[in-house]
């Protein structure tokens, strides 16, 4: 299994040798008993290019579930006998980092007196594989990669706008009528310009943007939201207060646009750093007590 996760995720079944102690003649006959033991093809080959068939894409990522359930398990009995203590370097977006981490931070950091964190608050996505972080905590969902991921949570994106805003403009009551709006644009996104949503009856409709102000802070966008510039689509945690407040309000509440996963990534090792260890498993509780209420009727 490990071979057929390198060779897919490193792109040639030389890397995949390379990357699990073997040598590329080797790492061939693993695969190849493989395919022969399952009776179906895994990876389609050329001379410039491996690729998984759609069986093998299927069986990676079943692979990928178990090689880090294994992962988990063989940490966890030497981990956890001894007292964390150390320096735990972690990455996270700026949005959830402000809104829902710092306690959560506090509380580890209580739980845990020999432990030092070291945060960096970004958008951007930090290579974990350089050495200079612990962990990364990630929102949406996740590229293949050969990083080991452990899903914490799912936040709904929700339309949202003030009162002012939706007074001099109207109430959209389809995904069609936000043409005739003005957007806040989120710019950390495969597609800042388009919104696709789903009906509870399960239509489909997309929408297509306009919108005078596009930035990379959605925090900040919350806050001209509130000021009256514009709907904006942003994940639960960064809204429900503003909701309950009044000083936002949901928009179009039977259409849903998607929700993005949160999850905690960290580089596959033999053996996993004991701070690090301490805050996966934290962040695992911590996030299915303190989110449980909060999101429970949106998720």
């Amino acid at each position: 299994m490990m071979v057929l996760r390198r060779a897919i995720e490193l792109g040639s079944i030389a890397a995949a040798g390379r990357a699990t102690g073997l040598s590329a003649e080797l790492a061939g006959q693993h695969l190849k008993a493989l395919e022969t033991r399952l009776g179906v093809r895994l990876l389609s080959r050329t001379t410039r290019r491996l690729a998984p068939t759609d069986a093998g894409r299927a069986y990676y990522e079943r692979c990928v579930a178990a090689l880090e359930e294994i992962a988990l398990a063989e940490a966890e009995a030497g981990a956890r006998q001894a007292e964390p203590s150390g320096r735990l370097r972690l990455t996270a977006p700026l949005g959830f980092g402000n809104s829902l981490l710092a306690p959560a931070i506090a509380a580890f950091l209580d739980r845990h007196p020999r432990v030092d964190v070291e945060i960096d608050l970004s958008e951007n996505k930090t290579d974990l594989l350089t050495g200079d972080y612990d962990l990364a905590i990630r929102l949406g969902e996740l590229a293949p990669s050969s990083l080991v991921s452990r899903r914490l949570a799912s936040f709904p994106l929700i339309l949202a706008a003030s009162p002012a805003y939706l007074a001099a403009s109207g109430m959209p009551q389809h995904p069609r009528d936000l043409a005739q709006h003005e957007a806040l644009i989120y710019a950390q996104t495969a597609a800042p310009m388009k919104w696709s949503f789903l009906s509870r009856d399960g239509q489909r409709a997309n929408a297509t943007l306009r919108g005078r102000i596009v930035a990379s802070d959605v925090e900040f966008l919350v806050r001209l939201a509130q000021l009256g510039r514009g709907l904006l689509l942003a994940p639960s945690f960064l809204l429900d207060e503003h909701l309950n407040t009044g000083s936002l309000v949901e928009v179009m509440p039977g259409w849903h646009e998607r929700s993005l996963p949160l999850h905690l990534l960290w580089p596959h090792r033999a053996l996993i750093p004991v701070p690090t260890r301490a805050f996966i498993d934290f962040m695992v509780g911590w996030t299915a007590s303190e989110l449980k209420v909060s999101h429970a009727s949106r998720l």
